[in-house]
């Protein structure tokens, strides 16, 4: 089964294809994939690597240990940035992005109980690098249990405005208005890239989720925007759905959906069903992608910090993170040979952690993926 689910490789950027020369610097920040960081140093690679918050620092340890056995040419420079962390150390952390072009990052805690003028430290590295796509590949796993089999969903987040626009203020005591913002050029460049994929994936359909029957001119111009923007695309069916609907139609039955589109909050809520229909968070990686960086990390950023330090995290998710992440940088071999290894080893219930009903280990787990790698 891991050979089959092997084939369908949507984490892959790089399979939208190359710039072609005659297309406007403009018209790739709209619709083009971002730019691979060349390797460097003898064919190495350095990426960014942000520990975060929680079970982060731990997850990062094990990428690195399952790197250092599969040879893979990558070097980390490490930039720690936690919940409280001065807005120069996430400073630093971007211009460290900025550098190397790609990063590998645990989630930031955004504590809510902090004073409305601290800004989410994961919010200010998307918005600040224009890390305007956010993917994740829903899809059923060998050996994990759950309720619904065959589940095959590429979610495709708008990832920089809408309700994460971080403007709020209180118009009088006791009213507080927050604003969402929809713009046309940012939803039509959401759609272009949810297409591409779409066309990359030769998928059946793109769904785009909205709730324009009651926001009828914020939500109602994303949907104009994807409709316009799929009679560009003839060959890809197109369909829309609203929001509460569509979390009602995943977990009922999730096989009828292929690619979907939609603004942030939304698919922060369908990010995280989807998670957890294909078995919990500790399985599904996410990418966010810009036109110049991109940073990885898993699908449903949490932190984890209630099971933090106990040996008992899932490293599944951090590790095919770090397998989209080499895909990025072209590096599909050791890719390919790191996701068989982990999709192998779940074929083991003993390496099961407890999200998944093991009573396995972090070590364990990382253990067994290191057995599954060929050997040198």
């Amino acid at each position: 089964m891991a050979v089959a689910l092997a084939a369908r490789r949507l984490w892959v950027p790089a399979v939208l294809g190359p710039r072609p020369a005659w297309i406007s610097h403009d018209a790739e920040r709209r619709h083009l994939p971002p730019v691979t960081p060349p390797a460097k140093y003898g064919g190495r690679h350095t990426v960014t690597l942000i520990p975060g918050d929680g079970i982060g620092p731990e997850l990062m340890l094990q990428v690195k240990e399952v790197f250092r056995h599969a040879c893979v040419p990558v070097d980390f420079e490490e930039v720690r940035v936690g919940a409280e962390a001065p807005e120069d150390d996430v400073h630093n952390a971007i211009m460290a992005i900025r550098r190397n072009g790609v990063a590998l990052k645990g989630n930031i805690e955004t504590n809510h109980n902090l004073p409305p003028s601290h800004k989410s430290r994961n919010n200010l590295i998307r918005t600040s690098l224009d890390l305007y796509a956010n993917v994740i590949h829903c899809r059923s796993l060998p050996g994990v249990e759950t309720r619904h089999r065959d589940i095959d969903i590429l979610i495709v987040r708008e990832n920089t405005e809408g309700e994460y626009s971080s403007l709020e203020h209180e118009s009088v005591a006791g009213v507080v208005e927050s604003l969402k913002i929809i713009t046309a050029g940012r939803s039509r460049r959401i759609a272009h890239y949810a297409f591409r994929l779409a066309r990359a994936a030769r998928a059946r359909a793109v769904t785009a989720v909205h709730k324009a029957n009651i926001m009828k001119l914020g939500d109602g111009l994303f949907l104009q925007c994807c409709r316009e923007v799929a009679g560009e695309y003839p060959e890809i069916g197109f369909e829309s759905m609203i929001v509460d609907n569509t979390t009602m139609q995943l977990v009922s039955r999730p096989q009828q959906f292929d690619v979907m589109v939609m603004p942030n909050l939304y698919g922060n809520v369908v990010n995280n069903v989807c998670a957890g229909l294909g078995g919990g968070p500790g399985l599904v990686p996410g990418a966010n992608y810009g036109h110049d960086y991109a940073v990885f990390e898993t699908a449903t950023r949490n932190t984890g910090k209630s099971i933090a330090n106990r040996n008992i995290a899932n490293p599944t998710a951090a590790l095919l993170a770090a397998c989209m992440m080499l895909d990025h940088l072209r590096l599909h071999n050791h890719a390919s040979t790191i996701r068989q290894a982990v999709l192998s080893s779940l074929d083991d219930p003993r390496t099961h952690t407890p999200d998944i009903g093991g009573q396995g280990t972090t070590s364990g787990a990382v253990q067994s993926i290191i057995a599954h790698l060929p050997r040198a």
